[in-house]
């Protein structure tokens, strides 16, 4: 599984950062009223939240702090991203955080134990998504979700036009963004319902809720 760093051309201090400052911008109350709707009345009153590729763990802190977790997992394949998880605090709960490569090992819980699992910007660059849905379905309760929200592709000139990068020179940027863009469009709508329907999942609800990203609300199809 590629590194922030290898992804995104940057070091992981400065992604850490950007991920950070930009982390009410990409979860508004646009964002929360659509999961409020979609994902939180599907779920128990405490249930066990996972999230994969989980960056500095504000996400999770968020999840904790508007609603009533029975757990909490999040793992990233960077330590400082890990690092910075576990400095936040989570409405009274401990959550289980580690550095995990995805693709290198099994998810360290048991069967069955996880209520919804949450994957950003992440199956995208997987080699083998398949394998990791199916190891997402082996990790959920009966009925449990899967929530992706993902890159999905967009033409080249409308990618580059909503790219921005803070310092460096226009030609630098662009060398990094067109780097990018065989990534973050890797997929088409058509082949992310492909990818879920063949991963075993049953789509309940999707939008897209940002520019260049699709969300789905989706249950293992059992």
């Amino acid at each position: 599984m590629p590194t922030h760093q290898e992804l995104g051309g940057m070091s992981d201090a400065d992604l850490l950062q950007r991920m950070v400052t930009s982390h009410t911008e990409r979860y508004n109350e646009t964002f929360w009223e659509f999961y409020r709707t979609h994902v939180t009345t599907r779920l128990p009153e405490r249930p066990a939240v996972m999230d994969l590729g989980c960056g500095p763990g504000l996400f999770l802190r968020d999840v904790a702090t508007r609603s009533t977790p029975s757990a909490l997992y999040g793992y990233d394949l960077t330590p400082a991203m890990i690092a910075h998880a576990r400095s936040l605090t989570y409405n009274g709960l401990t959550p289980t955080l580690a550095v995990h490569d995805l693709m290198a090992a099994p998810l360290p819980v048991a069967a069955g134990s996880i209520h919804v699992v949450h994957m950003t910007a992440v199956l995208h660059v997987l080699d083998h998504p398949l394998g990791m849905l199916e190891e997402i379905r082996r990790v959920l309760v009966p009925g449990g979700l899967f929530f992706l929200n993902d890159w999905v592709r967009t033409p080249l000139q409308t990618y580059l036009a909503s790219r921005s990068d803070p310092g460096g020179s226009l030609d630098d940027n662009l060398r990094r963004w067109f780097r990018l863009f065989p990534a973050h469009n890797k997929y088409t709508l058509e082949d992310w319902h492909w990818l879920l329907t063949a991963g075993g999942f049953l789509c309940h609800s999707e939008t897209q809720l940002r520019p260049h990203f699709q969300v789905f609300v989706t249950t293992p199809l059992r």
